[in-house]
């Protein structure tokens, strides 16, 4: 399985997906040569560097039940085909990337599963690793970098 966003140039993170642009603009993610039985999707964005800041990975955006194998610009404000979960920033929608004492790679995690999660909006972090571990047929990772 492959994640590609043409938010993400040379492994850099545009500028408008975080503090110096929108911070509640969400990237554009697409997927390919995920398993032909594959159901749904969940995604996960986390900042492992927040972890020298703040003790813990800080999650940026929870997605689950994704019906289709991409997440349009912006999806996590205008679209209505998963439900999200929430963030770090206590908030069911993406949260945009803001490190503050230096560039911090992202790590967003796509999970292909066989199935819709029986998961309410506003799940947690832990709530969605739990609901997926048994339903897992493929996933896939990529990172970018934004510069603080």
């Amino acid at each position: 399985m492959k994640i590609v966003s043409q938010g993400i140039k040379d492994g850099v993170i545009d500028d408008k997906y975080g503090k110096r642009g929108n911070i509640d603009l969400s990237l554009p993610l697409a997927f390919s040569d995920y398993p032909k039985n594959t159901i749904s999707f969940a995604v996960i964005i986390e900042d492992f560097d927040a972890i020298e800041v703040c003790g813990h990975d800080f999650v940026h955006w929870l997605v689950a039940n994704l019906d289709k194998p991409y997440l349009e610009e912006n999806a996590s404000l205008n679209s209505h085909n998963f439900i999200e979960g929430k963030n770090d920033f206590n908030r069911n929608n993406y949260g945009g990337m803001a490190p503050p004492d230096r560039p911090h790679y992202y790590d967003i995690t796509v999970y292909a599963l066989d199935c819709f999660l029986d998961i309410n909006e506003g799940f947690t972090y832990q709530e969605l690793k739990d609901k997926i571990k048994n339903h897992i047929l493929d996933e896939a990772n990529i990172k970018g970098l934004y510069k603080n």
